[in-house]
């Protein structure tokens, strides 16, 4: 079996070094460091999701592709 991750290896692990990012730039702005707004470390959360969130549909479009093919 190939691995159907591959081609998406790259942005998936952006995707998580971006989500945990977001989480520390809310966990600053929540204790009040930074100088960051709490509006703006949620907005790049969001911004974190909503990339990590098109990346797994990528992936499920990929099995659902070999899932097609293997019937």
């Amino acid at each position: 079996m190939f691995d159907v991750t591959d081609g998406l290896q790259p942005g998936l692990s952006l995707a998580q070094e971006r989500l945990r990012e977001a989480q520390g730039a809310v966990a600053s702005a929540n204790a009040g460091k930074l100088g960051r707004s709490t509006d703006a470390a949620m907005a790049q959360t969001a911004q974190s999701a909503i990339f990590t969130e098109a990346l797994l549909g990528a992936l499920h479009e990929r099995l659902a592709e070999i899932k097609a093919v293997t019937k």
